[in-house]
């Protein structure tokens, strides 16, 4: 009972009732000896058990009050004063409440710290001794107690108060031991949790890139032992982002979780199925024994992973991609494969996704090149590297500014200013194509709110949009976000789109442009007669300009073929009723042709290359002044 705790404490609950049923079993004994040999006892005996008896009480009272240890002691104390009184002043070395010392100190032994016991133990001692020597010094003539039936009850209570005791010490024992085990056990319990936490993932089970590693080590002494084959296969997730994105992180872990569930179910009973990070998975496998037994290994988990599941209703389907390195052809440790496994998934990636590359090393050069550059791209995107430059697009025939084009910059603070070409197609193949787009649009969208607040009238802008935007990501909700977040009228927003984009399946694709018109903004194709021009698809979508490519313009030099191409186009743009507007515009001689061609608008240099938003607002500032006060 001397066990720390706080109040609530099972163990400290558990010592309060064990306490308080010891003072009264105590308290009982004592009255029970007390009555029964009341006629027979000094009258200073029964004076002593009724101070045992307050004692007991008081140890009660300290109970109470949290003080527990004191209580304990005073309960001890009492019971050790009471026995003494008696021996003493009854039959001395004879007496039957000696068979009480040995069951006081079982009880200390169990309940109290080794001082008290020890004191204890001394003073029973002590009391022992002096008895002994008085009595043999003739010092000490204890009377006689003739047997009797009350002798017999006395011993009957003390070996009952004892045996009581023993009994409920013994108890707590027990359940002191039960208890150790079950904490125990939980730790370990714990242990192993936590063992299995620092070596797997959290969210799908798998082994995390560190048990991979080791599990990679034992099968490479297996293959080299045994002079075989071994492959590191590396899967990415097509869509994950996309599915994250719009349907919520919960999704997105069921469908990892679902996605780590299958790779388990594909991959052999030796394999080693683990998770990098993000949607990024790996397998360790030395089933296959060649390249063909590899690619046929690594399509089944392509046409696995692809299968569409059912979730909440929803059917979500989520395509990969797989880069593969075998060991020891393309390299002799866990790193160097995995390096060489993720370098070709980014030329499948590249290549289109949903396919399997095997590692080159002549050609993952220049794709360690890009993959520092899509890194460049992304943090880019958090430092604000990025800015729009904006061409005006003038009406040939009264020569006002009918709007603008925003194209994308990037001032890379080592490269310098970085032209959309050079990054553009890097950002398609990695997905930051659907980022750098919607900040596009909202960055278009604001700037021209601040344009009419610094008195420009507030014009139309023209921003590209990226096949992969169209296709695969949330164009809808972008366009949407921008145009609420700078408070701009629909009609204001253009979205240029590059004939490509529109071939393909065409009712999905007749129902996103549908949704985009629903919102009001308009729909121009970009470098028209550069691609699949026809008049189905210029039929089928709702298209309000056409943007003559500056090859075309480039060849009105060429006399009456180049005039003649131009022509057909405005004149089927006319005809359609869609505004057409020439890129490139670099002459006066090239505009008055358009102009006389019909042509509506234009943009190039003859008026203005693109500029920042501060330079085309001094550039319109001079070509319409304000007009002079009174």
């Amino acid at each position: 009972m001397t066990l720390p705790g706080a109040p609530g404490d099972p163990l400290v609950e558990l010592q309060l009732l064990r306490l308080r049923q010891l003072v009264l079993v105590l308290a009982l004994a004592m009255l029970a000896i007390g009555l029964t040999q009341a006629f027979r006892m000094p009258l200073t005996i029964l004076a002593v058990i009724g101070a045992g008896i307050g004692l007991l009480g008081l140890a009660l009272w300290l109970q109470e009050r949290g003080r527990l240890d004191l209580a304990m002691l005073v309960v001890l104390s009492s019971c050790t004063a009471v026995a003494t009184a008696i021996i003493v002043l009854g039959a001395g070395l004879r007496d039957a409440m000696l068979l009480a010392y040995p069951g006081i100190l079982m009880l200390a032994a169990m309940t109290v710290s080794s001082r008290p016991l020890i004191g204890l133990g001394v003073l029973m001692l002590l009391v022992l001794g002096v008895l002994t020597w008085t009595e043999l010094a003739g010092l000490y003539r204890p009377e006689p107690v003739p047997l009797s039936p009350w002798s017999f009850v006395n011993r009957v209570v003390i070996l009952f108060v004892t045996a009581l005791v023993a009994r409920s010490v013994a108890l707590d024992l027990q359940a002191a031991v039960r208890r150790a085990e079950a904490e125990s056990q939980r730790a370990k319990d714990s242990a192993l949790r936590l063992a299995f936490l620092v070596q797997h993932d959290a969210l799908t089970g798998l082994p995390n890139r560190l048990l991979v590693q080791d599990r990679f080590l034992q099968a490479q002494a297996r293959a080299r032992r045994d002079r075989a084959a071994l492959a590191v296969l590396v899967i990415d997730l097509d869509d994950f982002r996309r599915v994250n994105d719009s349907l919520g992180h919960g999704v997105g872990d069921a469908v990892l979780q679902r996605m780590a569930e299958r790779l388990r179910t594909m991959a052999a009973d030796t394999d080693t199925v683990g998770r990098l990070g993000a949607d990024e998975f790996v397998i360790v496998s030395a089933e296959a024994a060649d390249a063909d037994g590899l690619a046929a290994y690594a399509q089944r988990v392509l046409d696995g992973l692809a299968e569409p599941f059912e979730r909440d209703g929803l059917r979500i389907a989520c395509g990969s991609s797989i880069g593969i390195a075998c060991y020891p052809h393309d390299g002799d440790s866990f790193e160097i494969l995995l390096n060489r496994a993720e370098a070709a998934l980014a030329r499948a990636k590249a290549d289109g996704r949903g396919a399997y590359r095997f590692a080159d090393p002549a050609v993952d050069k220049d794709v360690g090149e890009h993959l520092r550059i899509v890194a460049e791209l992304r943090a880019g995107l958090d430092r604000g590297e990025f800015a729009l430059h904006y061409q005006p697009i003038v009406g040939l025939a009264d020569g006002e500014v009918r709007g603008v084009e925003a194209l994308v910059r990037w001032h890379h603070p080592e490269r310098g200013l970085v032209q959309p070409g050079a990054f553009i197609p890097l950002a398609e193949r990695s997905g930051l194509i659907h980022l750098i787009g919607a900040w596009a649009l909202a960055e278009a969208a604001l700037q021209l709110r601040r344009w009419e607040a610094r008195g420009l009238p507030l014009l139309a802008v023209s921003v590209n949009v990226s096949p992969l935007q169209l296709v695969q990501g949330d164009l809808e909700g972008a366009v949407r976000r921008a145009l609420d977040g700078a408070a701009v009228p629909p009609s204001r927003l253009v979205l240029e789109l590059t004939e490509s984009s529109l071939v393909g399946d065409v009712e999905p694709l007749r129902a996103r442009v549908a949704r985009l018109r629903a919102l009001g903004v308009g729909l121009a194709i970009d470098d028209f007669g550069t691609g699949y021009s026809n008049l189905g698809y210029l039929q089928r979508f709702d298209v309000q300009s056409l943007k003559i490519d500056r090859r075309f313009v480039r060849g009105l030099a060429n006399g009456a073929q180049g005039e003649a191409i131009v022509g057909a186009i405005v004149q089927l743009a006319t005809s359609l009723g869609i505004r057409s507007v020439a890129e490139g515009v670099e002459s006066e001689a090239e505009m008055l042709r358009l102009r006389t061609l019909g042509c509506v608008a234009g943009q190039g240099h003859w008026w203005s290359d693109a500029m920042p938003a501060d330079g085309f607002e001094r550039w319109y500032q001079q070509r319409h002044p304000a007009p002079a006060s009174c």
